[in-house]
């Protein structure tokens, strides 16, 4: 493991001067309830992510002016932080995750979540850091067990002034998820709302969201006020050659 402390400057100018490099917070929202054990949606979460990191490093690499900072967030039953403190993209290494059997979609839970912690950069100075990148996937509809609906806990989200500026993306595993959520969730029609209906689909386009997302937050000028367009950042990767059995009954 790569020893690079959080602060880590870089010479950033032909005078050999130094600068902070900023951070640029990235945020996995992952699925974790019951349907995700249904026709390997886990293993292949998990292989996706996986495949996603060395993406996010080019990216990082690509932009030594920008310190990618990355969070993982699970959800079912209640919301729990996989990798709580935000890590840089070159430390960071991925053991995986499990989903809970017969769990519950709780998308609002979540995001009441998530929004306490775009609330903390602020607190942290946040008004130095490039807009957030946030990416969702899941497999079904939200639900309500916890008493946070879907609809609260987006508007607690879209309260704070990073979660509404954030880069948002989503992406659907599945026929069964709830496509309507999710576009909400994303709050830009121009941006790609993609559907993963078996692995190699749910890898490419996780893939393709991480970079895009990290692409265009770490483009923008910084504290801007509101979110930029992901559209015709980079084309969306076609659908492979593949057995749709996520569309399937399972």
């Amino acid at each position: 493991m790569t020893d690079l402390p959080a602060t880590q400057q870089v010479a950033s100018d032909r005078l050999g001067g130094a600068v902070a490099r900023t951070p640029l917070h990235f945020v996995f929202v992952l699925d974790l309830s019951g349907s995700m054990l249904r026709g390997g949606r886990i293993q292949a979460l998990n292989n996706a992510i996986a495949e996603a990191l060395p993406s996010l490093r080019d990216e990082a690499r690509a932009n030594p002016h920008a310190e990618l900072l990355v969070r993982v967030l699970g959800f079912a039953d209640e919301p729990r932080w996989i990798i709580e403190q935000p890590t840089p993209i070159e430390q960071l290494r991925w053991d995986g995750v499990e989903a809970v059997p017969q769990g519950f979609t709780e998308l609002g839970s979540a995001l009441t979540t998530l929004a306490e912690a775009m609330a903390e950069l602020d607190v942290e100075g946040g008004r130095t850091a490039y807009p957030p990148a946030l990416v969702l996937v899941s497999d079904g509809r939200p639900t309500q067990s916890s008493g946070v609906t879907f609809a609260e806990g987006l508007h607690a989200l879209l309260e704070q002034r990073w979660g509404a500026a954030a880069v948002r993306l989503a992406l659907g595993v599945g026929r069964d998820a709830d496509m309507n959520a999710l576009r909400r969730f994303i709050g830009n029609e121009e941006v790609p709302l993609l559907r993963a209906d078996n692995p190699e689909q749910l890898v490419e386009y996780i893939v393709w969201a991480s970079k895009a997302a990290s692409q265009v937050a770490s483009r923008p000028v910084i504290g801007r006020a509101t979110a930029p367009g992901v559209a015709g950042t980079t084309r969306v990767p076609p659908a492979p050659i593949g057995d749709p059995i996520w569309s399937q009954t399972l």
